[in-house]
């Protein structure tokens, strides 16, 4: 009987990274060892979409049209 190990939710590694300084374009250093997904969000928490440029599996920089604050959810 072959036995399937699926991981738990709480395995997955994440990474919140908090803008606090108005610019357009974010530079994250995040060190998960893996390209992430991205979902950044204003001091408003309404979702922003920008360019995610990854710069290997440990950072990535994303440029937006206007300088703003926030937060980026990486998982």
């Amino acid at each position: 009987l072959n036995e399937i190990t699926i991981a738990s939710l709480n395995d997955d590694a994440n990474f919140i990274f908090t803008q606090a300084l108005a610019s357009a374009t974010w530079n994250i250093t995040h060190n998960l060892d893996k390209f992430c997904s991205v979902t950044v969000v204003n001091t408003s928490d309404e979702v922003v979409i920008g360019d995610v440029a990854y710069v290997n599996t440990n950072s990535l920089t994303i440029t937006f049209s206007s300088a703003f604050s926030g937060k980026a959810y990486l998982n």
